[in-house]
């Protein structure tokens, strides 16, 4: 591994670990956010200053961001999951395993079901993915055997990874994923599979901070899928409503984002029930769910406490969905400065999915906030958690400042 690859992995982990944006991290260091990112993509080698600069804005040492060592942490999954999903997508390199395209259907279906349902999913998918997106590149050139059954595990594998890529924080390779599952979705003559192609195309928009694009993808898709009649296709189009609710609720329209829960996503999910299509998880809870979301962007947490409070999160086929019930909880009572009843929801979190976590900004916030409100008795509780996660160094930074 060369200096700049060791360089970028340090930078990265030591980041990540403590909770921090590219954003924070290049502003400490007195540099551009995208800058930050080439750095750690390996396209950009800094020169020492820079090095400096990032070293001190991470706290660490740079002999800790550059010295070869035995005893160097190893890449946390999401830093290897990224640099997988980089070299699939923009690399595109094909590296066949050698399985037929049924054998890599069963291999997406289980990729699916390890990242909706393991505890620990980012580590076993680190395992996992190489050899998928390996073979997905393979199965897209030319000369298919079976192309409408290869363009739909195609359109499967890349479905996953735009949600992989968009949760380790690389919104860049979710849109190019979901790009790549477009394409493949237009060839599977499956309106279904195409639909849900554009319900993750419209998340990758809003993970690009382009909710307007966002809403126009979703209310397209609707208006194309509308009059199938199937349950299939009713709860696809449940999912995009609430794809178009989030979109205007990051617009600062939050009647508009509560009508399509209301008047359109809401019926859907009682037609439907409780669903799995597309790997939505779309149904009455996850409507629920959406509608705490809104009203927490919109800062009324006694409304989101109401609704969440009627939640019952069994039905839900996505250990993901509970775990954001239970994060989402965590932040309504840290905004109203109710540290006990936060942390308690905090700890439901991590029993849902401790690794989900370490990766996960929002919960990060949620613990720097409940410390900065919580009693000293509170506190030790808060701190044994920050280990857990990773972020103690940075919550007793700012513990000093406070």
């Amino acid at each position: 591994m060369s200096l700049g690859q060791i360089f970028a992995q340090r930078v990265r982990w030591h980041r990540t670990r403590q909770g921090k944006s590219q954003a924070v991290v290049a502003g400490l260091a007195g540099l551009n956010a995208e800058y930050l990112g080439q750095i750690e993509r390996g396209y950009r080698i800094p020169s020492l200053d820079v090095v400096e600069a990032i070293a001190g804005a991470l706290g660490v040492s740079v002999p800790e961001l550059v010295a070869e060592s035995s005893e160097r942490p190893s890449p946390a999954p999401d830093v290897l999951l990224a640099s997988e999903l980089h070299r699939a997508l923009l690399l595109q390199q094909e590296a066949s395993s050698g399985r037929s395209t049924d054998e890599l259907q069963e291999a997406v279906e289980h990729a699916w079901r390890l990242w909706q349902g393991a505890a620990d999913r980012y580590s076993r998918l680190a395992a996992v993915v190489p050899d998928l997106i390996g073979d997905v590149a393979t199965i897209n050139a030319p000369g298919a055997t079976d192309p409408l059954l290869e363009h739909r595990v195609a359109t499967d594998a890349y479905a996953l990874l735009r949600t992989v890529a968009r949760r380790i924080g690389r919104p860049d390779l979710a849109l190019v994923a979901a790009d790549r599952e477009r394409r493949a979705a237009e060839q599977t003559e499956d309106d279904v599979r195409l639909a849900r192609a554009n319900w993750n195309l419209a998340h990758a928009l809003l993970g690009q901070q382009e909710p307007q694009t966002a809403e126009e993808i979703a209310l397209a898709a609707i208006a194309d899928i509308k009059g199938h009649g199937t349950r299939e296709a009713a709860a696809i189009s449940g999912a995009l409503w609430l794809a178009a609710a989030v979109a205007a609720a990051r617009s600062q329209r939050r009647f508009a984002a509560i009508e399509r829960i209301r008047d359109h996503a809401r019926p859907l999910a009682e037609k439907t029930g409780e669903t799995n299509v597309g790997r939505t998880a779309f149904g009455p809870t996850n409507v629920a769910l959406h509608m705490v979301s809104v009203e927490l962007e919109d800062g009324h947490t006694a409304d989101a406490l109401a609704i969440a409070d009627e939640i019952d999160p069994a039905p839900l086929q996505s250990r993901e969905r509970r775990t954001t019930l239970a994060l989402d909880l965590a932040r309504s009572h840290a905004m109203r400065s109710e540290p006990g009843a936060a942390l308690l929801h905090l700890l439901e979190a991590e029993q849902s999915s401790a690794e989900e976590l370490r990766y996960n900004p929002t919960a990060h916030d949620t613990v720097r906030r409940v410390f900065q409100r919580a009693r000293p008795s509170l506190r030790k509780q808060l701190t044994a958690f920050a280990q857990r996660v990773g972020i103690e160094d940075e919550l007793a930074a700012g513990h000093t400042l406070s």
